[in-house]
């Protein structure tokens, strides 16, 4: 009898035993699919940061070339007069129309305020976009980020190459801090001005942003409209 209870005794310690390893196991099988997800998890992240970083070189990499001639559109025409011995006529810039000249002005147009301050831009029915206005050069500078999402437009920032990608239905404008020219539907224009950085934020011509995007713009009771 004693036998039995202690052949009893043993089986039931296996079988305790067993069970607790069973357990144990199943734990770490768990604990082994949570970090294999998130393993995964952080190389999809990674795979997209990579993709991200290799697209900021590209556009790095085709600015680079866009540094080294921002000016030749006004050395271009300055070849041409002085080949030509003859001044050239340079059309004046307005604040409110983007030429897309190569001309570089010597008279700008005057602008309806002559000092930094904050203005109201108003556009179709939405409430108006109170926001920092920089006077320069006959140009009327608007942050660009918040103009262009206030416009309905998608915008993308590259912080280390300053450049910034502006998309509006078919409209795709790609400017760059401190260039004056812009890839207008991946076609390089002259801007007035270049692109230049204040306070962290990118500025741009409000003329080249709006009619870019296919709106045009005005000056009315001290607020700024636009309109298609």
């Amino acid at each position: 009898m004693r036998k039995f209870i202690l052949i009893l005794s043993l089986c039931f310690l296996f079988v305790t035993a067993y069970s607790i390893n069973s357990l144990f196991a199943l734990a770490d099988d768990d604990e082994y699919e949570e970090r294999m997800e998130e393993y995964d998890h952080e190389d999809e992240n990674d795979h997209y940061d990579e993709e991200r970083y290799e697209h900021e070189e590209e556009e790095r990499h085709k600015y680079e070339m866009e540094d080294e001639h921002d000016e030749e559109f006004g050395r271009e025409d300055k070849r041409n007069q002085n080949a030509q011995q003859k001044p050239i006529v340079i059309k004046q810039e307005y604040w409110y129309k983007w030429s897309r000249s190569t001309d570089i002005p010597e008279k700008y147009a005057e602008t309806p305020i002559s000092s930094e301050k904050t203005v109201p831009i108003q556009f179709q029915e939405k409430e108006p976009l109170y926001t920092n206005v920089i006077p320069m050069k006959g140009q009327l500078f608007v942050p660009l980020e918040e103009t262009a999402q206030y416009l309905g437009a998608s915008v993308i920032l590259y912080p280390a190459s300053k450049i910034a990608e502006i998309q509006l239905n078919d409209k795709l404008l790609i400017v760059k801090n401190g260039s004056r020219a812009v890839y207008e539907n991946m076609k390089k224009t002259p801007m007035p001005h270049p692109i230049f950085e204040k306070n962290e934020k990118l500025y741009i011509p409000i003329s080249v942003l709006t009619n870019g995007l296919g709106f045009q713009v005005t000056w009315k009771n001290q607020q700024i409209f636009v309109y298609e």
